[in-house]
């Protein structure tokens, strides 16, 4: 493993680490998962050896070319919220099964579809009631096979020329809906797998390129919102057909030596450029820290420790010391998303500019303690995890950073994405007279991080794929049982800091028609931020769910009231101009009936802040109060800057006095560090919050009294 992982790091005794805890079933086996790269082949290796490296060039950008162009056909011909606003991504794997090339988008999933093609090959394709031909279609979203989640659903075709197979077209993204206890999806209340509906590892749907009509079926009635469900399935299936078309015809013109030899080669290229660039960097041993406050039913701390070994040109994150597994909700992940979360940060930043492929985590090895919330047994719900995956993720993100920075590569240094998910989904008959029942996708307009030498955007995207939209608010409105009556970037909802983080759209959606509608609730961090800022700057705030019921908005709107005029969710709850019922809770709610009328308060929260607040410049908080990204209170408090009274220029005196006043108290506050963390190490929560959280304060190790948390005594 390396020097320093030998000599520091420990693996508890009785755990699993380098793969899903639960043993082999039905149409899915985790030893298939955890495997690497597939071994070349006899006509790989002779492709490869064709190819020059202009060659490979030109053929990765007609690759590309050929699964972007898939992404937009499948963007196009979907009806699903989540896929129309681009929770989705399109691949092309190997004949082997390995993702050689990913388009835009959400590029983990693409990362998960390599196993369902790979227990096919070795379990299916010799089987004489199945067997393996050119036209197969199968559909999957179990993530017992290596899904993300049961809520993610896609399509892969095996790829033959001329008899022979040689790639796997793969579609797929959020679907919504299953079945489950939740209208949907996402049911962050679930307690068991049984509650979170349809699960199908992969199932042989089609031959002949055609769907068979009664697995549609069946399929269609397993979920709330068939026409949806069906319209999506046949999307995905377009999709690959279009990925098949242009990849034969590439094959015509090149021959299939260099075509397959080229994908081959690309993902070789990518672990190749992966190691040269870690071995730029200065080695050692890195970690972070995240605590999770909704475990679904209950609120409560879950720990989420990640510590990184960098040594050489290989990296080793080892996620140790967990929390077990929650048996009151939905927000257990597995060791295999975790795996592929961590390309969010990998591909979009550590190793931005590489192709996103499988060869880029070839030097990367993952090993997360199981059984635990983060790599959970087989019976325990799990459609949630990937808020606890992405914890790992901003782990990593914040020691990438300070790798970064300690290398003198300061412009790879920014906080993490925003991720204080606050997820409504809704249910019902929409004015298009079809029923809906999915995710909102406001969740599309997050937060970026704050870099090391400007502000974060603003609305910037979605924390799993930065290409996304999050819907135009005529066409939402009528596609959902609700409408929007305000969105807009909203006031004091990012982290502060000399440079602040992006802040996120927020939405104030009604509401409309005789039967209401029903919404559920999936989120977290109603109390603890997972957005964590950077080198002194703030974190992005918590997020709990916030709607009013029993309003008088109806009678507002039917005079044209002015108190309607409110610009943001912020001037909503602070004026209070509409009378109803404000109801402040848990972002993760068991479903119920809204009727007509009442109100809901959306966003996903702001990224985290960089260095510290009294360092960033008078005039550009003064930009943010006349762009209401904060208030004259947020200014004067937490920057302290006064603006005069015309709201047009700094108060130079009074600023400099008050950040003169912020840095005395600061002072007066400080202690040397063996007197803090002696008073430190007596804290101690309330017992009730640590019901699911184990051992205090290491879940693993009774009377844990190192100084710095992940310190193990070797025996």
């Amino acid at each position: 493993m390396g020097k320093l992982f030998d000599s520091r790091a420990i693996q508890f005794e009785g755990f699993i680490y380098d793969r899903d805890v639960y043993p082999r079933g039905p149409g899915y086996d985790p030893a298939i998962i955890a495997e690497g790269l597939a071994p070349i082949t006899e006509i790989e290796q002779r492709g490869m050896d064709q190819l020059s490296d202009v060659d490979l060039e030109i053929l990765s950008h007609k690759l590309t070319c050929v699964v972007e162009e898939a992404h937009d056909v499948y963007q196009e011909l979907s009806i699903s919220e989540a896929i129309l606003t681009g929770d989705m991504n399109t691949g092309i794997l190997t004949a082997s099964g390995d993702p050689a090339v990913v388009a835009t988008g959400i590029y983990f999933h693409s990362m998960l579809n390599c196993a369902q093609a790979k227990y096919i090959l070795r379990y299916y394709k010799d089987d004489p009631t199945l067997g393996l031909k050119d036209g197969d279609i199968y559909f999957f979203n179990d993530d017992f096979a290596g899904v993300t989640h049961v809520y993610d659903m896609f399509t892969t075709m095996p790829i033959f020329y001329r008899g022979e197979l040689v790639a796997w077209a793969t579609c797929g993204g959020h679907q919504g809906d299953t079945g489950g206890m939740a209208p949907g999806g996402h049911a962050a209340l679930a307690t068991s797998r049984f509650e979170e509906g349809l699960r199908v590892p992969q199932l042989r749907i089609g031959e002949n390129f055609q769907i068979r009509t009664d697995i549609l079926d069946y399929l269609c009635q397993a979920v709330r919102n068939p026409l949806v469900f069906a319209s999506d399935l046949k999307a995905r299936v377009a999709t690959c057909l279009r990925i098949r078309d242009r990849l034969v015809a590439e094959m015509d013109r090149r021959g299939p030596e260099p075509v397959v030899g080229g994908m081959r080669k690309l993902l070789s290229r990518a672990g190749r450029l992966a190691r040269e660039r870690l071995a730029e960097l200065p080695d050692g041993i890195f970690r972070a820290i995240i605590f999770t406050d909704n475990l679904g039913r209950e609120l409560g701390l879950s720990r989420i420790p990640t510590t990184v070994f960098k040594e050489g040109d290989e990296l080793t994150v080892l996620v140790n010391g967990v929390s077990p597994e929650a048996s009151c909700g939905a927000m257990n992940a597995t060791w295999h998303l975790v795996r592929a979360a961590l390309g969010v940060y990998l591909f979009s930043y550590f190793f931005r500019g590489l192709p996103p492929n499988a060869g880029l985590l070839e030097p990367v090895r993952v090993l997360v303690e199981g059984p635990s919330i983060l790599n959970a047994t087989g019976e325990v719900a799990r459609g949630f995890g990937t808020q606890t995956a992405a914890c790992v993720v901003q782990n990593l993100h914040i020691i990438g950073s300070k790798i970064a920075y300690a290398g003198g590569y300061e412009e790879s240094v920014t906080t993490p994405f925003s991720r204080n998910p606050q997820l409504y989904l809704y249910a019902g008959e929409n004015r298009r007279g079809y029923q809906q029942a999915n995710i909102s996708t406001l969740g599309n307009a997050a937060g970026q991080g704050a870099q090391f030498d400007r502000d974060g955007e603003s609305a910037f995207g979605f924390y799993w794929g930065a290409c996304v939209d999050s819907g135009e608010t005529e066409a939402l409105d009528s596609r959902y049982t609700n409408f929007r009556l305000a969105r807009r970037v909203e006031c004091n909802a990012h982290g502060f800091g000399k440079y602040r983080g992006g802040a996120p759209l927020a939405e104030v959606s009604m509401t409309y028609g005789p039967k209401g509608c029903l919404m559920t609730g999936a989120g977290a961090c109603d109390k603890v931020s997972q957005n964590p800022g950077l080198f002194g700057g703030y974190a992005g705030p918590t997020n709990p769910q916030v709607v009013i019921r029993n309003t008088n908005v109806r009678e507002l709107m039917a005079r044209s009231d002015p108190r309607l005029d409110f610009d943001t969710a912020h001037d909503l709850l602070v004026n209070r101009p509409i009378d109803g019922d404000y109801q402040f809770r848990s972002s993760s709610t068991a479903t119920e009936q809204f009727n007509h009328g009442d109100l809901f308060i959306e966003n996903v929260s702001g990224a985290g802040g960089y260095g510290d607040v009294l360092e960033r410049e008078p005039q550009a908080v003064l930009e943010d109060v006349r762009s209401r990204l904060i208030t004259r209170e947020v200014a004067e408090k937490v920057y302290g800057v006064f603006i005069t009274a015309d709201g047009h220029t700094i108060d130079v005196g009074a600023t400099a006095e008050k950040r003169r006043a912020i840095r005395a108290e600061r002072l007066a506050l400080g202690k040397p560090f063996a007197e803090f963390i002696k008073e430190w190490s007596r804290k101690k929560p309330p017992q009730a919050i640590l019901k699911y959280y184990g051992q205090w304060p290491d879940p693993r190790v009774e009377s844990y009294d190192q100084p710095f948390w992940g310190i193990y005594p070797k025996a």
